[in-house]
């Protein structure tokens, strides 16, 4: 059975969990309207995760304020730091000065 043009279907609104805080929040019925028009599937986060992550997107450091970083110890001069990623096993790690000197060199 279909809907003659102009017709409107009636969507009842759902109440989704945000992924990101874990509270209740309604998709409401506009919503829904706005979201299949557009062909986009359903929000996983509420409208303030939402904002957050939209306004926090790109910079390099999320909500939760500092990006996580890994302990090393240098394979070229043997001084301690930290780098933003976890190290792989069999690959040089350098610290911080040893990789900008290291990029600083043009290549061979």
């Amino acid at each position: 059975m279909g809907y003659a043009l102009g017709e409107k279907r009636v969507m009842p609104d759902i109440e989704i969990t945000c992924v990101e805080c874990n509270s209740a929040f309604p998709f409401t019925e506009r919503e829904q309207e706005y979201y299949q028009e557009r062909n986009l599937t359903h929000p996983k986060r509420c409208k303030p995760c939402r904002d957050a992550r939209r306004t926090n997107f790109g910079s390099p450091r999320g909500a939760g304020g500092e990006r996580q970083r890994f302990e090393i110890t240098c394979d070229q001069c043997g001084k301690v730091d930290s780098v933003p990623f976890k190290p792989s096993s069999g690959r040089p790690v350098l610290c911080g000065e040893c990789f900008s000197a290291s990029r600083a060199q043009p290549r061979a």
